[in-house]
């Protein structure tokens, strides 16, 4: 049983489809796992001093995995790594692969030793409306999970290495694994240790992300047990490139912990509000847009490296079609549906009716882009594969600035709407910057096809709205919605008439997308079928 879940997870996918689904649906196991998360974090804390304190303590260990890491892996490894299999061979590849992995931990212990000792000076940057207990609060978490960045970071480098070489199963079932880790330590721990118990579940929930990625490994020959050289070229070429992206992640990490800092000056309680409705949001953005996105970006290096700029083109073209096709409804979805799933994810225990306002209003706000957040991931990543990361960088210089500009202005008179309103500004900007950039450089996406996939999408996501709307609010004329199931049954007939609406409209105006999918579900039944046929043929 050992030996076939080791090469079930090492297995190597071909088709971006493919790719996407697998990516895709370890994510939304591992976003509703997120959703237990977040639910056991709110009934245990509320979104109160406890639980700000929590996510404050969160940003140090996230800058540091997010510069390290991030910036290595997505702007320089992959690239690199992927054209050294092409023109040194695996075995060259592996090594280099051996090389980062040495030198991200080594790094990323210093950078862990560096949080711990200068946590006192640090933290109140982040939280400046903190004080008292709640900022000693925060100091002592962020110290707990300072050991969580060198644990991922190496984890990242071994994830980096089975998406070039296309195998995307033990890469996808990692993050699964982290949030199982959180959940435990939340439910488990945190009745003795309080907050502490989450803290430690990170910790916990980090080293089973590592040691999913390495099972998955296994058979790959990936030794990552040496001494690192940062004179290896392929090295000093992740160097180079990994530079403009550690900047645009630094940018970008600066606005999200400002939006942070200006949350704890506006109300308590603001920081697990804008981060619990961030979670939300970014369901669909990861089951959806950074599936996709994750699925391409192989193809996109490889086509970059190859100098085929048509299939750069058509595989660009394709993955933004289906993220489109799938984020334009779970935009309206979350938008008329926000209270519903605030109620429904995190309702219960301490968690009030008013937090559930609160997040909920945050929730719409933010969910308004989520088509530009899902887009971005794409975007930049097209320019990573042709080794272009400065680019980017000045694109989300920005747009970071318009977010953190937008939020100071408007904090004061819209209180904690005013950062969500700042935050989806900020996604549109990018996006579209990013979008006539990749235009004026290689010309329209599939011809025109993008565009008018786009019109197509956007009608059927109008009938959705349409037909969902009225049922949304007729069933809350039959009920009182005062109980889960009530909630429930308004969710789920708003869903299932507003979907129902968009599918016979997608159909109707020949959705390709839409047949896409009905194509792959019949040829898994017929092949299934086949299957069976044969078998009771044989017997």
């Amino acid at each position: 049983m050992i030996t076939f879940f080791k090469k079930w997870m090492a297995q190597q996918t071909d088709g971006l489809t493919a790719a996407a689904f697998i990516v895709g649906a370890s994510s939304f196991a591992s976003r509703l796992l997120g959703i237990l998360r977040d639910r056991a974090l709110a009934g245990t804390f509320g979104a109160g001093a406890e639980l700000d304190a929590y996510y404050a303590a969160f940003r140090l260990p996230d800058i540091a995995y997010n510069l390290v890491v991030l910036g290595a892996v997505s702007a320089g490894f992959i690239p690199v790594f992927t054209s050294w299999m092409e023109r040194e061979g695996r075995e060259s590849a592996l090594r280099l692969a051996s090389r980062v992995f040495a030198a991200v931990g080594a790094t990323l212990a210093l950078a862990s030793l560096a949080i711990v000792a200068l946590a006192p000076l640090l933290v109140p940057l982040i939280a400046p409306g903190f004080s008292g207990e709640s900022l000693d609060l925060a100091i002592r978490l962020t110290r707990v999970m300072a050991i969580s960045p060198i644990l991922l970071g190496l984890s990242a480098v071994v994830g980096g290495v089975m998406q070039s070489m296309r195998r995307f199963v033990g890469f996808a079932l990692a993050p699964v694994f982290y949030n199982l880790g959180i959940i435990g330590g939340t439910v488990l721990l945190s009745p003795t240790l309080g907050v502490y118990g989450a803290a430690l579940g990170v910790v916990a929930g980090a080293f089973l992300h590592l040691l999913v990625q390495l099972s998955a490994a296994h058979d790959v020959s990936f030794w990552p047990i040496v001494k690192p050289d940062f004179a290896d070229p392929g090295m000093r070429r992740i160097l180079v490139l990994m530079g403009p992206r550690i900047a645009a992640l630094g940018v970008s990490q600066v606005s999200f912990t400002a939006l942070i800092a200006i949350a704890t000056i506006t109300e308590t309680g603001a920081v697990a509000v804008f981060n619990l409705a961030n979670n939300l949001q970014s369901f669909p953005l990861g089951l959806f847009g950074i599936s996709f996105a994750i699925a391409a970006f192989p193809m996109l290096s490889r086509a970059a490296a190859a100098g085929d700029d048509e299939g750069y083109r058509v595989t660009l073209s394709a993955a933004s079609r289906r993220i489109l096709f799938f984020v334009l409804p779970a935009t309206a979805v979350f938008f008329l549906l926000r209270a519903q799933i605030v109620r429904l994810v995190l309702g219960g225990g301490v968690f009030s009716w008013e937090d559930t306002i609160r997040v909920a209003d945050m929730l719409g706000l933010m969910a308004l882009s989520l088509v530009a957040q899902s887009l971005v991931p794409l975007l930049v990543r097209a320019l990573y594969a042709r080794q272009d990361t400065w680019t980017p960088f000045r694109i989300s210089l920005a747009s970071e600035s318009v977010t953190i500009a937008a939020a100071w202005f408007l904090h004061g008179s819209l209180g904690l709407r005013g950062i969500g309103v700042a935050f989806s500004l900020g996604a549109f900007v990018q996006a579209v910057i990013l979008l006539s950039v990749l235009r004026k450089r290689f010309g329209k996406l599939g011809k025109g096809q993008t565009l008018y996939s786009f019109y197509r999408t956007t009608i059927a996501t109008v009938a959705l709205c349409v037909v969902g709307f009225p049922v949304r609010e007729w069933l809350g004329t039959i009920y009182r919605l005062e109980t889960f199931w009530q909630v429930a049954l308004q969710a789920v007939g708003t869903i299932a008439f507003g979907g129902g609406a968009f599918l016979v409209t997608a159909w109707l105006m020949r959705s390709p997308e839409l047949e896409e999918i009905a194509n792959g579900i019949r040829s898994k039944f017929v092949r299934r079928a086949n299957l069976t046929e044969g078998a009771e043929q044989a017997g």
